[in-house]
């Protein structure tokens, strides 16, 4: 049994072609060609939407034309009399909008009877029966191009306030909604410490930043690491915390917006939906990934393999939650001392290990390198976006790449600015040389 077909159906979607040809239009947003209930409608939708789509202009000569290329039934006489027809009356949503609801209503018909005639089986099982249903009811109306994309106004576009972006998360639309960073330094050199600082601060927001990078808002942030055990996180909040000076509302806020994990097990496919749930359950609007390849569970040189799962796994959940992730990342073995005088920041970015899409996928790619010496002083610079960053040098200028330290207090695992005293040449017999037993540079951590 088949849905009486309604005259006025018919009418308007006479209505809706003819209006699209006249016009040289598109059919409307959400309608597709099998919408039509009419045959020789569903062959004129589909060639308007193939030749719009192809950039071809639509009108009743080109149309018919197509429809003869193709050996539809449709004739030119009943395509001219369809836009006759409409005469100079607009195009009404209406119309268009009736044409969908008739088309739901046949679908759900269908759905039903098929119900119907599964359930007169007894050897279907009621599950899958309910499967089935709710698949299909679940799909009825929707578009039969997955996730179409929309195209950009042009109006939206210029008058975009680029100043005031609702979307930023972090510096001047250095990170906003769904975007992602990496952080690349070698293994060991207190990555996580490094993490944990920016978490803490940009978890407090206010008047507190991350070497000048800084938060819209106190941020709801999320940590997923898998490397380090309790004593070693329980370690680093200790000592940042202390460090930060944090007032006793600030601290409020930062355990009320961070939250921080240990995962071992969520890797490869399993690792998206993880991600997807932490980042709901917690509203979180920043993840840090510590280190990115122990939830990869790939082999990372295949680029096929860490494409389908930076692009294909983490970015949906970014796109669908609109989080944004910073995934800290190890490199390969060290170059040497000669090799690394000659690179710049840029080139050290893809000094990551496994394929260049590790690097490539991310907005941002900030490196992190030990510099020559006997105290524990780095390089910090960004690769991509730095202008947008805010980042601030000691001497609290915008700089790209900025000199940082480990704490000078014994024990004391926290990141500060290295001086200017710290990056001097040590003079000839200066007992800061570290060559003497007794020297007061030595470093201990």
């Amino acid at each position: 049994m088949t849905r009486k077909i309604n005259k006025i159906t018919i009418f308007l979607e006479r209505a809706v072609l003819g209006t699209c040809l006249r016009d040289s239009k598109n059919l409307p947003e959400l309608l597709e060609p099998s919408d039509f209930v009419e045959p020789k409608h569903q062959d004129i939708a589909h060639c308007i939407r193939l030749m719009c789509a192809s950039g071809v202009a639509v009108d009743e000569a080109s149309v018919t034309v197509e429809l003869r290329n193709k050996g539809s039934k449709v004739d030119a006489f009943y395509v001219s009399d369809m836009v006759t027809e409409c005469g100079y009356t607009p195009m009404n949503q209406a119309w268009s909008d009736e044409v969908k609801r008739q088309s739901r209503l046949r679908q759900i018909k269908e759905v039903v009877e098929k119900i119907s005639e599964l359930s007169e089986d007894d050897s279907c099982i009621p599950e899958q029966i309910i499967d089935f249903a709710f698949n299909k009811f679940n799909s009825v109306g929707k578009s039969s191009v997955r996730n179409k994309p929309k195209p950009l106004s042009h109006d939206e576009l210029f008058n975009f306030n680029r100043s005031d972006d609702p979307n930023t998360v972090l510096g001047n639309r250095w990170l906003c909604k769904g975007g992602s960073a990496l952080i690349v330094s070698q293994s060991g050199v207190g990555k996580s410490s490094l993490l944990m600082q920016a978490a803490v601060n940009w978890s407090v927001g206010g008047r507190k930043d991350f070497f000048g990078i800084k938060a819209i808002k106190p941020l709801r942030v999320l940590v997923i690491q898998a490397e380090n055990d309790f004593g070693d996180v329980a370690e680093a909040y200790q000592d940042v915390v202390k460090g930060a000076g944090l007032f006793s509302d600030e601290l409020f806020h930062m355990k009320d917006n961070l939250a921080i994990y240990r995962d071992s097990t969520s890797v490869g496919e399993d690792f998206p939906p993880m991600l997807r749930e932490l980042i709901k359950d917690h509203r979180a609007d920043l993840v840090f990934i510590d280190p990115v390849l122990s939830f990869a569970g790939i082999d990372i040189a295949n680029q096929e393999q860490a494409s389908k799962f930076l692009r294909h796994g983490i970015n949906r959940v970014l796109v669908e939650t609109q989080a944004v992730m910073i995934a800290m990342h190890h490199t390969t073995k060290p170059s040497s001392s000669k090799d690394k005088d000659k690179q710049t920041v840029s080139d050290m970015a893809y000094s990551g290990a496994g394929s260049a899409e590790f690097v490539n996928y991310f907005r941002e790619v900030a490196v992190l390198s030990r510099q020559q010496g006997e105290q524990p002083i780095f390089k910090f610079g960004l690769t991509k976006r730095r202008g947008r960053a805010g980042m601030k040098n000691y001497y609290g200028e915008f700089a790209g790449e900025i000199m940082i330290r480990h704490s000078r207090a014994l024990g004391q695992i926290r990141w500060e600015y290295a001086t200017p005293e710290d990056l001097s040449p040590p003079t000839e017999g200066d007992a800061s040389t570290g060559n003497d037993k007794g020297s007061r540079r030595r470093f201990k951590w």
